[in-house]
């Protein structure tokens, strides 16, 4: 089918063997094409065309759901066919940059949706803002951030919070119904589920999306540089810092809900859930400060180092960065911990992991435990940890293997950051270089 044929006719008939696929309810048709597709060499495609082969096989495996279950609300919870479609999608993402507008609102729309059904729906609000930078009118992305934004507000607990939620969920679906692009059924769920909302609190109400006081006139420069961009990056663990960007958000206020205790019972709970938050906030910390200052450090002065010709960059800056990316990585496994103690699931505490604690047994062969069944917040981590890097696993980042060595050899090894890769040398397994604004990058997103 494909040999001999141009990127461009690859794609082509890829896309038309999908579609009739699907057209002609084929499953089986539709797992040769996927099959096939993922046997083609992509070296001779452009960055464009890579995405759009990435895309192509993501919308497959989407019709492979579509083909298997009669309702999103019947697709397990631990979904291959969802692993792979938000595999792909990332793959189309990172080759983003050069496709058409049309193309890199869809790949953005669609990781949203993708993120948003399992559970993942603060990061779905990303690849949705994604897709509206490119084009603020693209009616499936508002649409779909409005029905993001109303299945994160059911997370939450504050009232006053889930309303805020609900007002920009509400004005996004209105917005999406003006599309005129947008498919039929599309339009008419998103109307459907504005009047929904609007059953319960007034339009006017709405409609009235309000300018909150000021908390930062009094603070110093370089504090409300710091806090300034947190609310940026989206980083204060605030859930209002999802949707809006005013100041008022810059504030750590997510905590733990009220507990009983008995007299003589430890809050053991309370003191990790501050600890796991600490770390997350001193992580935060060190690496704005370690990625944003530009004059060296007092306690980098009178250091004598050699120099070997291996550009690379040491400065207490630096090591700040590196520690923001151990910290962040072993917040991870202190949230399994928590989570064993707290729903009691007995692991052995010296095996417990944020790879192992949703199987029950602590063991990734067997069915997922019922708390995860039942819970959309939990469903989101267990599937974030399918981001992370296993032996004989399939992460759905991409990036996860190339994540984990780094922590392995920042922790164990060798790990160099560099101005630039030199040509003297080859690449050796003693260490491990990575460019500074890669590593910087990297650090970052997890």
């Amino acid at each position: 089918m494909i040999n001999g044929l141009t990127p461009a006719e690859i794609l082509n008939e890829l896309a038309v063997a999908f579609e009739t696929a699907r057209e002609q309810e084929s499953l089986d048709s539709l797992m040769d094409a996927i099959k096939l597709a993922q046997t083609i060499d992509d070296s001779p495609f452009t960055d464009t065309e890579k995405c759009r082969l990435h895309f192509f096989i993501a919308n497959a495996w989407s019709y492979v759901l579509q083909l298997k279950f009669i309702s999103p609300e019947d697709i397990p919870v631990s979904s291959y066919e969802y692993e792979r479609q938000i595999y792909h999608l990332r793959v189309a993402a990172s080759f983003i940059y050069d496709a058409d507008e049309f193309v890199a609102c869809r790949v953005n729309t669609n990781l949203g949706c993708a993120l948003s059904h399992v559970g993942r729906f603060v990061e779905a609000q990303h690849y949705f803002n994604k897709a509206l930078l490119i084009n603020p009118e693209f009616g499936m992305a508002l649409g779909n951030k409005g029905y993001g934004l109303y299945r994160y507000a059911r997370e939450l607990e504050d009232n006053v919070h889930q309303f805020i939620f609900l007002q920009y969920a509400f004005q996004c679906l209105t917005l999406a119904c003006e599309d005129p692009s947008i498919y039929p059924e599309a339009r008419n769920f998103f109307h459907g589920l504005a009047l929904h909302i609007s059953e319960f609190y007034p339009e006017h109400l709405l409609n009235d999306l309000k300018q909150y006081p000021d908390i930062l006139s009094d603070r110093a420069d370089e504090e409300l540089s710091y806090r300034t961009w947190c609310i940026e990056n989206q980083l204060f663990l605030n859930p209002l810092n999802d949707v809006i960007s005013q100041n008022i958000v810059a504030r750590d206020i997510l905590h733990t809900p009220t507990l009983t205790l008995r007299k003589d019972e430890k809050p053991i709970y309370l003191s990790l859930f501050n600890q796991i938050k600490e770390e997350y906030v001193s992580a935060r910390y060190f690496f704005y400060e370690g990625a944003y200052t530009s004059t060296p450090h007092f306690a980098d002065r009178d250091v004598t180092l050699y120099r070997v010709f291996d550009m690379p960059i040491y400065s207490i800056n630096v090591e700040k960065v590196k520690t923001a990316f151990r910290l962040c990585y072993s917040i991870f496994d202190k949230i399994a911990y928590l989570l064993n103690i707290y729903l009691d699931l007995k692991i052995n505490q010296n095996k417990v992991s944020f790879r192992n604690i949703w199987h029950q047994e602590g063991n990734m062969k067997k069915p997922l435990r019922a708390h995860v069944l039942r819970n959309r917040s939990l469903q989101g981590l267990y599937w974030l940890c399918k981001d992370l890097y296993e032996q004989d696993e399939s992460p759905i980042e991409p990036d996860a293997k190339e994540i984990a060595k780094i922590r392995n050899y920042i922790e164990h090894k060798s790990f160099k950051v560099v101005e630039c890769t030199s040509s003297c040398w080859d690449e050796t397994p003693e260490t491990y270089e990575i460019l500074q604004d890669d590593f910087y990058d990297k650090t970052l997103r997890l």
